[in-house]
């Protein structure tokens, strides 16, 4: 009785902290949850990177005061490729690095889960069926109550 409450505990406080959050991860294939999860990501970066390539504009022509129609906008247009594309790569890296990790350990709570309940369900199992007693033990039973001696310590 006390393994079934520890282990209906175990499987309350997993369902209330991770439960939900789990279930919707295994939802998605490995690369499908990681391509979700970079998603958001991709955008942010995208965007800051946008907003610094802005500011670093608006710094070159409001403080150093250079002249819009003598600046290099085709150099600075590359420049600002390759500084989106290896900022977005690198982003992209450590987000499929982050998501697979997170990933494994969903997979790995959720296989702890399953055992837990596979567990509740052999313990339910055998309250239900108690183990039967073989023929010999129950004569040795009904021997030691006729005659009040115990057979087994003489």
């Amino acid at each position: 009785m006390q393994q079934k409450i520890i282990t209906m505990t175990q499987l309350a406080l997993y369902d209330k902290h991770k439960g939900t959050a789990d279930q919707n991860a295994n939802d998605y294939f490995r690369h499908d949850y990681i391509y979700r999860k970079n998603l958001g990501t991709r955008f942010a970066v995208g965007f800051g990177g946008l907003i610094v390539l802005v500011l670093y504009l608006a710094r070159a022509i409001l403080i150093q005061g250079a002249d819009v129609f003598e600046l290099d906008f085709a150099g600075y247009l590359r420049d600002s490729i390759f500084f989106m594309l290896a900022l977005l790569a690198l982003y992209s890296l450590i987000g499929t690095i982050q998501g697979t990790r997170e990933y494994y350990l969903v997979q790995k709570r959720l296989t702890r889960y399953l055992a837990l309940v596979r567990q509740l369900e052999r313990i339910n199992e055998r309250a239900a069926n108690p183990p039967q007693r073989s023929q010999h033990e129950s004569d040795n039973r009904s021997d030691t109550a006729n005659t009040g001696t115990d057979t087994n310590h003489i």
